[in-house]
């Protein structure tokens, strides 16, 4: 009777947690992309997430006794994601600057008078994952500012921007990426993947997240007019299903060596912003880039 009051109460849990997962996904997603339709507030957005990403991870590495520079990190990814905003209207390598900026800020600060026993590691941590999340987090303000013409799609009468357009593929990826890999691993998951960084992921979840991912890339192209071939937009959900797993396993990573599950609990049943985003921030540049390779071809 024991084991069965624990495998109801278990049951219970698990549904709720979804109820929640479904819930914050059902109010989230509109606003995000509301917010991501103008230009201006779109980098204001992604500039926004950074910052509670950077904190968020600065926040793990002290529960490991890691001291990172919350400020100085967080100033760091600002200036990164600014200068991807920027860096079309400056005539110059503005993102170049930032970076050599950045880092002799950063050590610079280290020369301050204090107990320097922890200087060098405080300032790798800092530097590293100000560039971790900022750097990649970044490409999504490049792809909003993608103006490449769109060829007309089910939904041209919604007049979606171009650069808004590359914003929906790449969360429609994600999402029905991570939401396939979620749903097909809970049901039919045999074979774990990573069972020390992330027990519940297996492979054939993973299997199914990719197949989601490359078909839900291919529905893209007609929906939204996107000038990329069915077959171009297979292989980059393709690949996405192989990147989207790998970056969910990086934040896994980092999470396992503090000994802790989420990073935060901003997002009710997603945990914290740097867990909502694990996936997205290694999809995103892999999109980016492969849209410029459509200009050279």
């Amino acid at each position: 009777m024991d084991g069965a009051n624990a495998a109801s109460a278990d049951s219970r849990s698990r549904t709720s947690s979804l109820a929640r997962r479904v819930l914050s996904g059902v109010l989230l997603i509109p606003l995000i992309v509301f917010l991501a339709w103008w230009e201006f507030s779109a980098v204001l957005l992604v500039i926004v997430a950074t910052s509670l990403a950077i904190h968020e991870l600065y926040g793990v590495l002290a529960q490991g006794g890691i001291t990172a520079r919350r400020l100085l990190g967080i100033t760091t990814g600002v200036l990164i994601c600014l200068a991807a905003a920027l860096e079309s209207l400056i005539p110059f390598d503005l993102f170049g600057a930032v970076i050599c900026l950045t880092i002799v800020l950063s050590l610079g600060y280290e020369l301050i008078p204090r107990d320097r026993t922890t200087s060098l590691t405080s300032w790798a941590f800092t530097y590293a994952g100000a560039v971790y999340i900022g750097v990649l987090m970044a490409t999504l303000i490049r792809l909003r500012l993608v103006d490449t013409p769109l060829e007309g799609g089910w939904l041209a009468f919604a007049a979606i921007p171009p650069g808004m357009a590359w914003i929906i593929f790449t969360l429609a990826i994600t999402w029905c990426q991570d939401s396939a890999a979620y749903f097909v691993g809970r049901s039919f998951g045999r074979t774990r993947m990573a069972p020390v960084l992330s027990p519940k992921k297996s492979w054939e979840g993973a299997a199914g997240g990719l197949i989601a991912s490359a078909l839900t890339a291919m529905l893209c192209v007609p929906l939204l007019g996107l000038p990329i071939s069915l077959g171009f937009a297979a292989l980059i959900g393709a690949l996405a299903g192989v990147v989207g797993p790998i970056g969910d396993l990086a934040e896994s990573l980092i999470k396992r060596q503090i000994g802790i599950k989420d990073s935060g609990s901003l997002i009710p049943g997603h945990g914290g912003m740097l867990d909502r985003i694990d996936s997205l921030i290694f999809i995103a540049p892999l999109v980016y880039y492969m849209v410029l390779l459509t200009l050279f071809f």
